[in-house]
């Protein structure tokens, strides 16, 4: 990433005149874009429709164009605005193209230009829906390295919308299953046993899983989801345990790790209250975390008592109805790191499921 220039420092200065002035201070940052439903799509008529507009080019229909926020407006950025991104597809599922509409995100407080902005959006056009689509893996942050909460938001904000709108005219199919229930009856699992079943998973990664000559740790996380009290309640001091079940959430996942040069949370948790390091996903919906969805565990709030470490653990809070906790979901990591000076990322994708013998 590029240092910041000098000049930086003013920017700083004036946001910060601006922020106490302002009931508003991301206007400062906002940029709004003329478009056309034909920048995304090759056509030359189109339909409108609830939500969403058809494509015609010579009589025949070619695809479908949407705007963001029609479909994911809970989906919003650093600046806590959502990124407005008009989004074409084909009849097949394949990306035709993607303009950004508005946004207010400070990119250039990390010395990012709007070209490089516009430039990462340029991938996505011929990429299917129907496929993987993560930052760090099949999306590139190369263009655009230090902005992870703005590439992973904007990321879930043009795969969702997208297949949203795919699942409605059946473009994408979605098997629809029933979901089960979390069984309420209480046994005592050791820790062992726990990781050895996969009531809890574990994620290590060094720099020789990211292409380095080194055998540095770089992230040893665990997570799991403690909604079972066979779970939960032996990995959780009680009073912890019951505190997050009382908060009625969809479901709650407890990550922490205990060694590594990076943090799980990412740096976007300290800026702007959005946790960029992870995100959970399934079905082709991503839920990306903030702090309203956050408590902090400490090694005091645990029972587990054979780590060689503790390095920083939370409870995320699952509000999202999209996400079935008793289904295969996976759990996503963006892990930054350096080569030769220059800052890259990579998404490791991690599995889960609750095991069966604590469901119904």
């Amino acid at each position: 990433m590029p240092r910041p220039l000098p000049h930086l420092f003013f920017l700083f200065l004036l946001l910060f005149i601006f922020n106490a002035f302002s009931k508003s201070p991301w206007k400062f940052f906002e940029h709004r874009y003329r478009y056309k439903l034909s920048d995304v799509i090759d056509a030359d008529r189109f339909v409108k429709k609830e939500r969403y507009w058809e494509a015609y080019k010579n009589g025949k229909l070619v695809g479908y164009v949407l705007i963001s926020k029609d479909w994911t407006p809970n989906l919003v950025g650093y600046s806590g605005k959502h990124m407005e991104t008009l989004i074409g597809i084909d009849t097949e599922g394949n990306i035709t193209g993607v303009k950004l509409i508005y946004h207010s995100e400070p990119i250039v407080l990390i010395g990012l230009s709007e070209r490089q902005y516009h430039e990462f959006l340029k991938q996505y056009k011929g990429k299917s829906i129907k496929g993987e689509l993560r930052v760090g893996r099949e999306i590139s942050m190369d263009v655009i390295t230090g902005a992870t909460v703005t590439a992973v938001v904007q990321n879930s904000i043009i795969v969702n919308s997208a297949r949203m709108l795919a699942e409605a005219l059946g473009i994408l199919k979605v098997r629809k299953v029933s979901r089960r229930r979390i069984k309420k009856t209480y046994e005592r699992i050791p820790w062992e046993e726990l990781l050895k079943i996969g009531a809890v998973k574990r994620v290590r990664i060094t720099g020789k899983d990211l292409g380095l000559k080194t055998d540095e740790v770089y992230l040893d996380l665990y997570f799991a989801v403690i909604d079972p009290p066979s779970v939960g309640r032996n990995l959780l001091k009680d009073r912890v345990y019951e505190f997050a079940m009382g908060k009625k959430a969809n479901f709650v996942l407890l990550i922490f790790s205990t060694e590594g040069k990076v943090s799980f949370k990412g740096k976007g948790f300290a800026r702007g209250g959005i946790f960029d390091g992870f995100n959970i996903e399934q079905g082709g919906v991503t839920h990306i975390f903030r702090e309203t969805d956050y408590r902090i565990i400490t090694e005091k709030d645990l029972k587990v008592k054979d780590l060689p470490s503790f390095k920083e653990g939370g409870l995320f809070f699952v509000n999202s109805e999209f996400i079935d906790p008793t289904r295969e979901f996976l759990l996503n990591l963006i892990v930054p790191f350096r080569v030769d000076g220059e800052k890259k990322v990579r998404n490791f994708s991690v599995p889960y499921r609750i095991p069966g013998r604590f469901l119904e």
